[in-house]
């Protein structure tokens, strides 16, 4: 907002949060709720876009099948380049969004396109090839995402913004503080994008059983 964006804001609701609901909780709703509240003392309009269908077909899957063959699935990876930087993305495709911004700590540099020491020209069309952009790790050592972010491509990191990528944890405590959002008390979050506090085995014995 202060670099002078408009912002709309979203909330993606994802596989697990109803159907697996027996294995324990997944306080979705108490996320939306806060995210209400951030976006209304911001003054940001928020939408909640269902992407159930899509991560069942496009991340769980792939995480049963991992496990099934005695692999170590990293189901956030495809997560990331699979929903949040994916369908997200050709959900809101006729939006005519220009970026896309998360809350990753991890950085993008533009290239400048320096050619012979002089700044090359960024062409509108589109036909025309884009300078690259490159994926940096956070500042923060314990934050740092990018490892998380590393299956981006192009297409995707072009129109990606991580506005609290360059600060440390640490940092970003102390602006919640100054700006005094609803969510500056809130713990940080844990383990798999999508399994709240069920537990990671407890998922996978609901889906292959047990072996002795």
């Amino acid at each position: 907002l202060r670099q002078g964006y408009d912002v709309t804001a979203f909330y993606l609701k994802i596989w697990l949060e109803d159907e697996l609901a027996h294995l324990g909780q997944c306080p979705w709703e108490d996320d939306v709720q806060m995210c209400h509240e951030v976006c209304d003392q911001a003054g940001v309009p928020l939408e909640i876009i269902n992407l159930q269908t899509e991560y069942k077909d496009r991340v769980i899957s792939y995480t049963v099948a991992e496990a099934k063959q005695g692999r170590t699935p990293n189901p956030d990876i495809m997560c990331n380049s699979r929903i949040k930087f994916g369908c997200f993305y050709e959900a809101i495709e006729k939006r005519n969004f220009d970026f896309v911004a998360t809350g990753h700590y991890a950085q993008v540099v533009r290239d400048t396109g320096r050619e012979n020491g002089k700044k090359a020209m960024v062409h509108a069309d589109t036909s025309r090839e884009k300078p690259p952009v490159r994926l940096y790790r956070a500042p923060d050592p314990v934050k740092d995402q990018s490892y998380f972010l590393c299956a981006l491509s192009q297409d995707q990191l072009q129109r990606v913004l991580f506005p609290i990528g360059h600060l440390e944890k640490s940092r970003v405590r102390t602006l919640a503080n100054e700006f005094n959002l609803p969510n500056r008390h809130r713990p940080d979050s844990q383990g798999l994008c999508f399994l709240g506090k069920v537990k990671f085995e407890d998922f996978l014995k609901a889906f292959l059983g047990e072996s002795p």
